[in-house]
């Protein structure tokens, strides 16, 4: 019986090593790639990317640069108002690991939009990164389509005259389409966010995305909780051209055409 119950011993160890070693890996594995990919709608390579904010907690940016992303755009306020309070531990860890930033601002179309400009211009004196500011469009504040319209084009000519850069658009394709009316702001980089199985919708009077956010669920290295996912429409050596192209105050030229749905029926703002 002794010996018998010295190699069940054995075995049950055995076992309990086997599976911690599995379970491990798999712990490894989870946390070492973005849980969901997009769907193949680009007619050439994209590069990954993320957005954050404080929601994301503690980064470890040298972790996030090593699972493969290359570029993070990082909120810089919510309003004129709410500073986001990791914006400058997230601005100064993503330069060290040699991730690419742009700062973006939650817009509140109800709040002034040249004080919102400049709370991003004061943000980005002494570092403005390497992509242009975004201007993240996904509430109304009960303001007109025609309203916001007018606030979005007052932060972006902010923008655009104390930076010397193109800012990004940010929204979803429903939003843009029934909150602000479709406005024309093709002069702008789309940034656009779509969570869908098939390929992005770009709203009216832009033909093609720049950027897309696909997912917002995702599991990167580096951050523990889920974090927004994003491509860019092209390379690394892309995106950098982009980057110095946006320097240049005239229109940037657009990338390759990627494809595109028809606008869906139904209008939802993104969360």
């Amino acid at each position: 019986m002794r010996r018998k119950q010295r190699w069940s011993i054995v075995v049950v160890g055995v076992l309990a090593a086997c599976g911690a070693i599995i379970a491990l890996d798999r712990l490894w594995r989870d946390d070492s790639e973005p849980t969901t990919a997009p769907p193949d709608c680009v007619e050439g390579p994209t590069t990954r990317g993320i957005d954050v904010s404080y929601y994301q907690d503690s980064i470890q940016w040298r972790r996030v640069k090593q699972s493969g992303v290359q570029f993070a755009f990082i909120r810089v306020s919510d309003g004129p108002t709410f500073t986001d309070p990791m914006f400058t531990k997230n601005w100064s860890g993503a330069a060290r690991a040699g991730v690419m930033r742009g700062a973006y601002q939650y817009f509140r179309p109800a709040s002034n939009a040249i004080a919102q400009a400049d709370l991003v211009i004061a943000a980005l004196a002494k570092d403005r990164g390497e992509l242009p500011p975004v201007i993240d469009v996904e509430t109304t504040d009960g303001k007109s389509a025609t309203y916001i319209a007018q606030q979005i084009r007052a932060w972006v000519a902010r923008i655009r005259d104390k930076l010397g850069v193109e800012p990004i658009v940010y929204s979803g394709p429903e939003f843009w389409r029934d909150a602000v009316a479709g406005a024309d702001l093709t002069t702008q980089p789309l940034w656009i966010a779509h969570y869908t199985t098939g390929c992005p919708t770009v709203p009216l009077h832009w033909k093609m995305w720049t950027f897309w956010q696909h997912g917002d669920r995702g599991k990167v290295r580096g951050i523990e909780r889920p974090v927004d996912l994003d491509v860019f429409a092209g390379t690394f050596a892309d995106l950098q051209d982009f980057a110095r192209r946006s320097r240049i105050t005239t229109k940037i030229a657009s990338p390759s055409p990627r494809k595109s749905e028809p606008s869906p029926p139904a209008a939802q703002p993104p969360d």
